[in-house]
């Protein structure tokens, strides 16, 4: 046991007679640190991934001013639920995808940003219907079970019109066999 920092925690001991650089690195680093309402926000989100389907699937709106960490809960959740590869099935599986709200609400850049999420490919000019069943198809071969639109306030930048087309997409790609 290194005795050389005893006011120091044991896990950061070896940390303190690096270099003045090393140590500043190490600093910088991204941190989880736990508190109780992250704490629930990850909870409710786990239990959502492993909701069984139904037609009319729960989902969660995490509200808060800027800078209040919302950003960063979604970004745990993502690491503790990353892509993996199946190796009993020799598939990839994705169990959450993650965008952010296109600026302009418009189904084409909402699709595209779901389809690119999810390692999809499209050509410039693909019909808005064609990227609706490629992330349908996509969704199932992956076995999506959430997806998570951060920034969704950019929706209020559309007419009326274009958030209803945006709100009422969600029915048209349920992730579900169809």
């Amino acid at each position: 046991m290194n005795s050389e920092f005893p006011h120091l925690l044991a896990s950061h001991r070896a940390v303190a007679p690096l270099s003045n650089e090393e140590r500043i690195a190490w600093i910088r680093q991204e941190r989880w640190i736990q508190y109780p309402r992250a704490k629930r926000i990850l909870e409710r989100l786990a239990d959502l991934v492993d909701y069984p389907p139904r037609d009319r699937m729960p989902c969660l709106v995490i509200y808060g001013a800027t800078g209040m960490g919302k950003t960063r809960v979604i970004q745990k959740f993502l690491r503790d639920n990353r892509a993996h590869f199946d190796r009993k099935l020799g598939r990839t599986r994705v169990p959450v995808v993650s965008i952010q709200m296109p600026p302009e609400p418009n189904q084409r850049d909402l699709y595209e940003e779901i389809l690119a999420a999810m390692g999809g490919v499209f050509s410039l000019g693909t019909s808005v219907t064609t990227l609706r069943h490629r992330i349908r198809a996509l969704a199932r071969q992956l076995e999506v079970r959430m997806l998570i639109i951060d920034e969704i306030h950019s929706l209020l930048a559309g007419t009326f019109r274009e958030q209803r087309i945006i709100l009422g997409s969600g029915d048209q790609w349920n992730g579900k066999p169809g």
